[in-house]
């Protein structure tokens, strides 16, 4: 009768117990991982208040109408922390005070709103805008009344130049 050899080699050298251990020990570091990166930085793409918002997409949808009766585009030009804006129009406009928004499309705490000033001898409007980050940035122009909205896409801070159109 043959008995069994002993091991002399300690556990931790042995095969099968790293195959029983290794499964749960990844299992609980990726559980780890995705609630450390879930509670991090979440996102603000969730709305509380559905009805409000929908009344809000309507609204968005009138002012968008009545920029477009009025034949209102805008071009937009970053230079050295200034922004440029050319407004024009099918029918005169009377000169307002606007707001030009910078949203990213999906942290909300990186928007940034500013108000235009009218520089009369260019005929332009102007605003400072510096430490802008590299994203890709929804820009929408519209006045304080909030009577209409132009709205116009900036890919890269490379390229400087954004047309704004009635959009919803």
């Amino acid at each position: 009768m043959r008995y069994p050899r002993e091991d002399t080699q300690p556990w931790y050298r042995q095969f099968w117990p790293w195959f029983v251990i290794t499964p749960p020990f990844v299992g609980i570091m990726l559980g780890v991982l995705l609630i450390t990166a879930a509670t991090h930085d979440p996102d603000g793409l969730a709305v509380g208040d559905y009805y409000k918002e929908g009344r809000g997409i309507n609204q968005s949808i009138e002012r968008a109408q009545f920029a477009l009766s009025l034949g209102l585009t805008g071009e937009v030009s970053i230079e050295e922390g200034r922004v440029w804006l050319t407004l024009s129009s099918d029918v005169p406009i009377p000169r307002q005070e606007l707001e030009l928004a910078f949203v990213h499309p999906t942290r909300d705490h990186y928007d940034r709103k500013v108000s235009m000033s009218y520089d009369a001898r260019q005929g332009v409007y102007f605003t400072e805008l510096t430490n802008l980050d590299q994203a890709l940035w929804h820009v929408y122009l519209e006045p304080t009344d909030g009577s209409w909205r132009l709205r116009g896409r900036l890919e890269s801070l490379e390229d400087l130049d954004v047309t704004l159109h009635p959009s919803t």
